[in-house]
């Protein structure tokens, strides 16, 4: 499990796709930052916070999908679709290639977001740390979403189309059923991220978004369970 967590980690942040990632963050997050939305209604925010964290909590919360399944969508797919899943599953159990694959991203995250936020300091020369455990449970709803809709559709085509379509959907609908009252859609907020992001409990948010991580990696590894590889 552990060695399979690194070695996605390193493929991952070895490459250029490690850079990019900061720099789109942290270029989005000080322009957000600077918009005279932000500093009118940065009261409103919980505890005022710092414009620098507000301006990561959005992007995150509008590009965080799309950029980890733009960067992960075949994490699952391209190992079934080369037969490489063989080795895999011949070393270990499915349970720790799931759970592996998960701490990779997870840990490649973790030092996307946090180097994003050491940048965020020296400009703002505040500690701004204190909310990047809610981004860190957001963005693992969001892998595993990738998980399971790599396991779900396993060719790398199918799983590239179907989770960048994922992606710039899932956002939008969630903020609608969050904002709509129309009950064919409002049930859907329940089970999005982004209703949790409106309460004032922050406890609340980072516990139903691991829930959320939960359940779906849970369905993944029972899809990966039937699947004949």
């Amino acid at each position: 499990m552990w060695t399979i967590c690194m070695n996605e980690f390193k493929q991952l942040f070895k490459s250029t796709k490690s850079i990019l990632t900061i720099v789109i963050i942290f270029i989005l997050s000080t322009f957000v930052s600077t918009l005279p939305f932000i500093a009118a209604h940065q009261d409103k925010w919980e505890q005022a916070k710092d414009p620098y964290s507000i301006g990561n909590e959005l992007v995150m919360s509008l590009f965080g999908f799309f950029l980890i399944f733009l960067l992960s969508h075949d994490i699952l797919s391209r190992e079934i679709h080369l037969k490489t899943i063989r080795f895999l599953v011949s070393k270990t159990t499915r349970l720790n290639i799931i759970i592996g694959k998960y701490l990779g991203l997870m840990l490649f995250w973790l030092s996307c977001i946090m180097t994003t936020y050491v940048l965020n300091m020296v400009i703002s020369h505040r500690f701004l740390f204190s909310d990047a455990f809610k981004i860190l449970t957001f963005i693992s709803v969001g892998i595993s979403c990738t998980l399971f809709l790599s396991m779900l559709f396993p060719t790398p085509q199918k799983s590239m189309f179907v989770g960048m379509l994922f992606s710039f959907l899932f956002p939008i609908v969630s903020m609608i059923s969050v904002l709509s009252s129309e009950r064919l859609i409002h049930w859907f907020q329940y089970m999005t991220p982004y209703y949790y992001a409106r309460l004032s409990e922050p406890l609340t948010y980072v516990l139903m978004n691991t829930a959320l991580t939960v359940i779906l990696l849970i369905g993944t590894a029972l899809l990966f369970q039937r699947r004949d590889v």
